[in-house]
């Protein structure tokens, strides 16, 4: 693996467990898009970040009519052989660095509703982060404020929703944004204890997992947009049930990563260009000059 320069793009794909067990995007064989190259790494202030491509998609499939390339990054940017909370700082560096406007996280999730199903297709519309990021990207407290409002952006949810309707399995649901759905985070790697489940549930959360908080965060930090691509692989009353019954429903990781990561894929290929269909780029702001030079 060699390092790289940081290539110029619009767009960026954070892969997690929704793709785990796939080369991906190889193995989904999605008409129009390729690896352009693959095995990259980049040297960030923090250290090095590894598992990324370069990915293009052909203008044939683009609601544009024009050829896109997007960064792509395995699993949140963690590495494989020990536990980073810090990792995604390094990812969203790259992607900073690389001018990436737009970008879609995958991976699956917990319930905390009995009314969300195991095989559930959920877009957040909201998050529950109490710690918030604690590896920000901000030059310091006094020189940008990131709003906590629409951390996930509208117009790219609506994507990903019409999308995840016409290729989700029938027999199961998905909720868009209008559901109003809480994203509750949890570090990990450990999963979610009973009574954590339930204090989440009380402050609440909908669903919860150990990624797509940090992620919306540091996106904002960053000015991009930012949904996610996920799906439930355990169910609220599995975190209930006896010590020797498995929290994640046996079989339905691998039976939805392909669907998943198909969403994922052409939601990149149909988000709208025009930025003037939302406003996550203005929740990023510039304070007052003064409350830097005057000190």
């Amino acid at each position: 693996m060699s390092e790289q320069k940081v290539p110029s793009v619009d767009y960026a794909l954070i892969c997690g467990s929704a793709n785990w067990g796939l080369r991906f995007p190889e193995d989904i064989q999605e008409p129009g898009i390729s690896v352009i190259q693959g095995d990259m790494e980049f040297q960030t202030p923090w250290g090095k970040t590894s598992e990324w491509k370069l990915l293009e998609f052909d203008a044939s499939i683009t609601v544009d009519g024009k050829l896109r390339r997007a960064l792509c990054v395995f699993s949140h940017g963690w590495p494989l052989d020990e536990i980073d909370h810090s990792a995604q700082r390094r990812v969203f560096w790259v992607l900073r660095e690389a001018g990436v406007k737009k970008v879609v996280a995958s991976s699956t999730v917990g319930s905390l509703s009995r009314a969300i199903l195991e095989r559930d297709f959920v877009i957040a519309s909201d998050i529950l982060e109490l710690t918030q990021t604690q590896y920000s990207l901000l030059p310091g407290r006094v020189r940008y404020d990131c709003s906590g409002k629409q951390l996930v952006c509208p117009a790219c949810a609506a994507i990903v929703e019409r999308t995840a309707r016409r290729l989700w399995p029938i027999e199961n649901r998905v909720y868009g944004t209008s559901a109003g759905l809480v994203a509750a985070h949890a570090w990990g790697p450990r999963l979610t204890t009973p009574a954590e489940v339930t204090a989440y549930r009380t402050m609440g959360g909908d669903f919860i997992n150990h990624s797509l908080a940090p992620e919306a965060t540091l996106a904002r930090e960053i000015g991009a947009c930012f949904v996610n691509c996920a799906f439930v692989t355990a169910a609220y009353s599995s975190y209930f049930s006896p010590p020797q019954v498995n929290v994640l429903g046996e079989g339905v990781q691998v039976s939805l990563a392909p669907i998943a990561s198909r969403i994922a894929l052409q939601s990149v290929a149909n988000f709208p260009i025009d930025e003037t269909q939302c406003v996550c780029s203005q929740l990023r702001s510039e304070q007052n000059a003064s409350h830097y030079n005057n000190r």
